[in-house]
């Protein structure tokens, strides 16, 4: 890994004082570069240099919400989070995006978490027989949780760092994988700039990115937000209880109403709309899955209203991005009341 590491400031390569070793791991040591120096606790160097009081609640959030591992780890969200993502990325089905990720020789995963997202569909990179070497890179201290359960093995790397300061030589990748992160940095066009830059030449970006919903929608989530910006994040997920129950209720209502005409202004099409899904979509995310526990519900929602920086984009804003930073689309997915999935190859 050390050989595309970087110093996150300057660019310069880093050199390598290793104190603890378990076999060929290293464990403890620093890293220096340009008169700084960065620690390697656990096996994992840490890169995070933020000051930045509104990421640092972000990442807060997000190392919450990941050690909350019964909340996400039984196969009912597995399923539920595949068949979502493979829709989105478009494709049939969860082996047809294993076959199509494990193209790949070195994948960078911005923002992994918990590595949720790569152990459901990169399993190649985790077999002995695989050539793939998977980097995961996040923010917070969910990059722990990642390595526990990814486990240690070769050519797989987990580094703590901002994907605004990435501690890694640009175009180094064919692959980078950001799934739902670059819009909890302070800019998601400039985090979009700096995964881009990971790339080489003929590599792809996959990403997934929140859009703009309908006025009320907005007003709403952006209230719930403040709302909850004072709370640490166990008094925030105990705040969106009431909020996941009354997600459950409209869905138990199993109702429909009839919008006899569109409604433009507030983005809401006419025809017959089940209760809970035409309040979900345009006037206040209460997600709830049947099929998924209390806590699980629970989750989704803290996932979206918790983090301090949460944008929404349009699709325009998209397009232009990845003309900006010599990225080709192949693949856009507009479908989703809630983002856009990108596919896009660098030129």
């Amino acid at each position: 890994m050390l050989e595309i590491l970087v110093d996150p400031v300057s660019a310069e390569r880093l050199t390598l004082e290793a104190t603890q070793f378990d076999g060929d791991e290293i464990l403890e040591g620093i890293l220096r570069a340009g008169g700084r120096q960065y620690p390697i606790a656990d096996g994992i160097p840490r890169f995070v240099l933020t000051n930045d009081s509104d990421q640092q609640l972000t990442a807060s959030s997000f190392a919450y919400k990941w050690r909350q591992r019964n909340t996400y780890e039984s196969p009912e969200m597995g399923e539920a989070a595949s068949r979502w993502m493979c829709k989105r990325y478009g494709f049939a089905d969860l082996e047809e995006m294993r076959m199509y990720l494990s193209r790949s020789g070195r994948i960078l995963d911005a923002g992994c978490g918990s590595a949720f997202s790569s152990l459901l569909c990169m399993e190649h990179c985790w077999s002995d027989r695989s050539s793939c070497e998977w980097y995961g890179v996040e923010i917070s201290e969910a990059i722990d949780v990642a390595r526990e359960r990814v486990g240690v093995g070769p050519r797989r790397h987990f580094i703590q760092g901002d994907i605004l300061q990435l501690p890694l030589t640009p175009g180094s990748f064919d692959l980078v994988f950001c799934e739902g992160v670059l819009h909890h940095t302070p800019s998601t066009e400039a985090a979009f700039r700096c995964v881009a830059d990971m790339l080489e030449p003929g590599g792809e970006l996959l990403c997934y990115m929140y859009r703009k919903k309908g006025p009320i929608r907005e007003f709403a989530d952006d209230l719930v937000r403040e709302v909850l910006a004072p709370l640490g994040p166990e008094e925030a997920w105990n705040a969106l209880r009431p909020l996941t129950a009354l997600g459950r209720a409209l869905t138990e209502l199993d109702a429909e109403v009839e919008v006899e005409q569109d409604i433009p202004y507030l983005g809401i099409r006419a025809g017959r709309h089940d209760v809970q899904r035409l309040i979900y979509s345009h006037m206040l995310k209460l997600f709830w899955n049947p099929s998924l526990s209390f806590e699980e519900n629970n989750h989704v929602n803290f996932d979206w209203y918790s983090p301090r920086y949460a944008h929404r984009h349009t699709e325009e804003e998209v397009r232009h991005w990845c003309e900006e930073f010599h990225l080709c689309i192949e693949y856009l997915d507009t479908s989703e009341q809630s983002g856009y999935t990108l596919r896009a190859r660098k030129h």
